[in-house]
């Protein structure tokens, strides 16, 4: 990532995926700290997670109620800080999102937690007038989320401090697109390609391609590139910068959406109709990377490149001189020419077992098509397929790649319940898994820090 001085390793785990106390999600508390520790005694460099804001009911990470708040679900409640002068610098530094989030808040609750929406009218569009007394009558829910924030936020400086003196670098996640059910799309409306209304003409997606036969929808807005340039460079600036102060480096997602962008159009009921009915529009190209390097000199960057990307996007890339994403689990289809066949990985790149999205390694290998398996086998020299994950794990770890991270569901061996996200659908079983209280073990890290250190150097 970015361009370390060594080979580096690291484990993807989400937040609320670390082990927890019986029928709750992870938090910032003592169980974050024992995972830190439990890295550092495993030799890795890096912990990658997954996006921090305050998700919905589908759950997803990358459909947040804000762009840089905090989920507060994730608070250690046995940690009590007061008001002082550290919460007034923090709201300070905060200022140009913090009231918009927390007045946002303030008006959900009142709403009954409806979406933004089904708000009536004069509270989805409100005018100047309309938003300066909206903040005199919630000024105690405002002022109650503002301190909210300002606790989830102490707590990740806190606990980052603690993984950095460990030797453990902390890589975040932006992800590309802003939710309708949001601040931002409340209050920065028309930054986005919006109808009269101010309602979404378009969602963001991706049309049918080898990865999904159909094609996919994701319920986003889209960004009015050509009309609001400059105001969204400014948004952008923003994000990056509190990237930033929060991570040591940061992963970009779907960049491919700089160069050009996928928008499907939405009728008027705001359904968004079927992927194949998108098309294809310029994103900022150029410009973004350049007001990146200009202002972000030496920011540790990942591209998520997957997927099938046009010339541009390639170009865009290349251009950032970012590292982009190799996953395993796409190598074996195909030939030799693969691009993310292990002797075709690059430097200048970051190897991944899979993502978020993918499947687990194990489940992967139960349910890939036969050819696939048997590529592998062969590729890895193996006679016996119940090898096959332990020899990817090495693949990916020997690879010339400056990073490798592995999520920690392969590291343990698990299967398909274990996977974090199936792409494209809403499901109870996305977004809910969670590391069993016993699985970090000793003996566990001692194998890791043997693979990664002693036998590939990382």
């Amino acid at each position: 990532m970015g361009r370390p001085q060594s080979r580096t390793a690291g484990i993807l785990l989400a937040i609320p995926s670390l082990p927890g106390r019986s029928g709750s999600v992870g938090t910032l508390g003592e169980e974050a700290y024992r995972f830190v520790d439990f890295l550092a005694a495993a030799g890795q460099s890096y912990w990658q997670i997954l996006p921090l804001g305050p998700v919905g009911k589908s759950r997803s990470p990358y459909q947040t109620r804000s762009a840089f708040a905090g989920n507060p679900a994730w608070i250690d409640t046995e940690s009590v800080q007061e008001k002082g002068a550290d919460y007034e610098a923090f709201l300070g530094k905060n200022m140009t999102w913090l009231d918009d989030y927390a007045l946002f808040e303030a008006v959900r609750a009142g709403q009954e937690g409806r979406p933004l929406g089904l708000w009536p009218q004069e509270l989805r569009n409100p005018s100047a007038r309309t938003v300066e007394g909206l903040k005199r009558q919630y000024q105690v829910e405002v002022e109650a989320v503002r301190f909210e924030q300002y606790r989830f936020f102490r707590q990740w400086r806190e606990l980052k401090r603690y993984a950095n003196l460990k030797g453990i670098g902390i890589i975040g996640d932006l992800p590309i697109y802003v939710y309708g059910d949001s601040a931002e799309f409340w209050l920065r409306r028309r930054l986005f390609d919006i109808d009269r209304d101010g309602r979404p003409t378009s969602s963001a997606g991706v049309p049918p391609d080898r990865f999904s036969e159909v094609g996919q929808v994701w319920n986003n807005p889209v960004y009015d590139w050509a009309g609001h340039k400059k105001e969204l460079l400014g948004f952008w600036r923003e994000r990056l910068a509190q990237a930033t102060r929060l991570y040591d480096g940061v992963r970009i997602d779907h960049f491919r959406a700089l160069a050009d962008y996928y928008a499907v159009p939405v009728n008027a009921t705001g359904e968004a109709g079927p992927p194949q009915n998108g098309m294809w529009k310029p994103g900022p190209g150029k410009a973004f990377i350049d007001m990146m390097h200009r202002d972000f000199p030496g920011m540790s960057v990942i591209a998520e490149d997957l997927g099938e990307l046009s010339d541009a996007a390639k170009e865009l890339v290349e251009y950032s001189g970012f590292p982009g994403m190799k996953v395993l689990q796409f190598a074996f289809s195909g030939d030799s020419g693969n691009p993310y066949l292990p002797h075709n990985i690059t430097e200048n790149s970051t190897c991944f077992t899979g993502t978020h999205d993918n499947n687990t390694l194990v489940g992967w290998l139960r349910s890939a098509p036969a050819m696939e398996r048997k590529y592998a086998l062969d590729y890895l020299g193996l006679s016996h397929r119940e090898d096959l994950p332990d020899a990817l794990l090495a693949a990916a770890l020997a690879s010339k790649a400056e990073t490798v991270i592995i999520p920690l569901q392969d590291w343990l061996g698990l299967g398909t319940e274990a996977r974090m996200n199936r792409p494209g659908t809403v499901s109870n079983r996305n977004w809910k898994w969670q590391c069993p209280p016993e699985a970090l073990t000793t003996s566990l890290a001692k194998r890791i820090r043997h693979k990664t250190k002693d036998l590939y150097n990382r």
